[in-house]
């Protein structure tokens, strides 16, 4: 091993000890790069990166207006009434809530990305059913952050894992999604399967008179959430449903588009009164939202892209590439385990799965494009994993707060819902 490479191995080791300390992601992954670039004697390369990121349009638009029509959807109670509406068949069965918690939050999160703002709308209707049930707080607030966090996600064609294979690998997003299904619906189904069993034996709570939701549900509100995710799976090229549109994006259209025709539609669909105020208030939370991406995702794909560009420059990306592309099977075993212990200790799951698709792919995609794509989704899960049980992710800190008790006290439960689920994952991928 050069000095170089030794270099990497250390500087990397200190950077995530450091945000296993608390220090800022975003600050470690620039400072980590800039350190090794600097070694390289390239230290131009980190600053160069940040720049080429700022202007990537194919990452920065599809994420932002994603997340401005999440906003859109809480400011006009779009969110709530597909909660409710999910929810409402649920609140007779005291058996149904947990694998029933977890899949509307999972189905949430389809819609929402942000794990936190999923949890908000799903966790004050679902915990408070919980606790009148019997349920312990704990077991409601671990529902909810397994449902809520495991990859829903992931089905989302905004989501900033499935945007970073896209720019990696040049797959059209829709196949990519497609490559999701199999193994996040088996992460999904064996942390349901095992959070219930876990609730279901755990000691009971106090059981009081049966809580309920009886807020009206407006139908067309409550569809509105999923709309975008439903149109982009039937606009994908392959399907050609709308000749003339193919004929103007024959490699699909824009996820932005579709999210500001969304956006639009919901901007008709919930107006009552007071147009100029409402379209006011619409225009106003959709940007609040791409403005929150920015701040909070993008910038850690973007410190993310200068610590790889880090880790390029003195050669470790070649080699830990080479070594993947090599063999398959320790890549499959591998790319969720990296990127769920980074996941872990950052409590992002967006750092970890964009820096690994980023540092990884682009040599295994020159190679074979399948097997880069199926490892980025592989890395996706994983990271998903490994946020859903560390104790500083956001949506555990929330979930958490939402029932009084202390994140470490949740994560002790929802370790063994995830720790299964990734055994499950990486099977499957050997096997199938």
């Amino acid at each position: 091993m050069t000095w170089q490479l030794a270099l990497a191995v250390v500087v990397a080791a200190t950077a995530i000890e450091s945000i296993r300390r608390g220090l800022d992601v975003r600050f470690v992954l620039f400072t980590a790069g800039l350190l090794l670039v600097a070694a390289a004697g390239e230290w131009w390369a980190v600053f160069d990166t940040f720049q080429k990121y700022l202007g990537r349009a194919d990452i920065i638009g599809p994420i932002c207006s994603a997340m401005g029509y999440a906003w859109v959807l809480k400011i006009t109670g779009c969110d709530a009434h597909m909660v409710r509406l999910l929810m409402r068949p649920l609140q007779r069965y005291r058996w149904a809530l947990i694998p029933g918690g977890c899949t509307v939050g999972f189905l949430a999160n389809m819609a929402m990305t942000s794990q936190t703002a999923c949890a908000a709308a799903v966790g004050p209707v679902l915990v408070p059913l919980m606790i009148a049930a019997g349920y312990r707080p704990i077991i409601a607030a671990a529902t909810l952050v397994v449902g809520c966090s495991v990859g829903g996600n992931l089905f989302n064609p905004g989501e900033p894992d499935i945007v970073a294979i896209h720019a990696v690998t040049g797959w059209l997003v829709g196949p990519i999604i497609d490559s999701t299904v199999l193994p996040n619906l088996v992460s999904f189904a064996i942390a349901t399967i095992v959070m219930s069993v876990m609730g279901h034996r755990a000691p009971a709570g106090e059981t009081s008179a049966q809580a309920s939701d009886d807020a009206p549900v407006r139908l067309l509100y409550a569809l509105l959430p999923p709309l975008p995710v439903v149109l982009l799976m039937l606009l994908q090229p392959g399907l050609n449903l709308v000749p003339p549109l193919f004929s103007i994006y024959p490699s699909g259209v824009h996820v932005s588009m579709v999210m500001l025709v969304c956006t639009a539609l919901v901007l008709v669909v919930t107006w009552q009164h007071q147009w100029r105020s409402h379209v006011a208030t619409i225009t106003r939370e959709f940007f609040n939202g791409m403005g929150y991406a920015f701040a909070n995702v993008i910038s850690l794909i973007i410190a993310a892209g200068c610590f790889i560009a880090g880790l390029d420059a003195v050669g470790a990306i070649t080699v830990v590439a080479g070594a993947l592309a090599g063999v398959p099977a320790m890549a499959t075993v591998l790319s969720p385990m990296l990127t769920a212990g980074l996941a872990y200790v950052s409590g992002s799951g967006t750092a970890p799965s964009v820096a690994f698709t980023q540092a990884m792919l682009p040599g295994i995609a020159a190679v074979d494009v399948a097997h880069a794509v199926d490892l980025g989704v592989l890395g996706a899960i994983g990271a998903s994993v490994g946020r859903t049980m560390s104790p500083v992710a956001a949506v555990v800190l929330f979930a958490a707060t939402l029932v009084q008790a202390q994140p470490i006290d949740v994560v002790r439960i929802t370790r063994w819902p995830m720790l299964a689920a990734i055994v499950a994952v990486i099977t499957a991928a050997l096997v199938f």
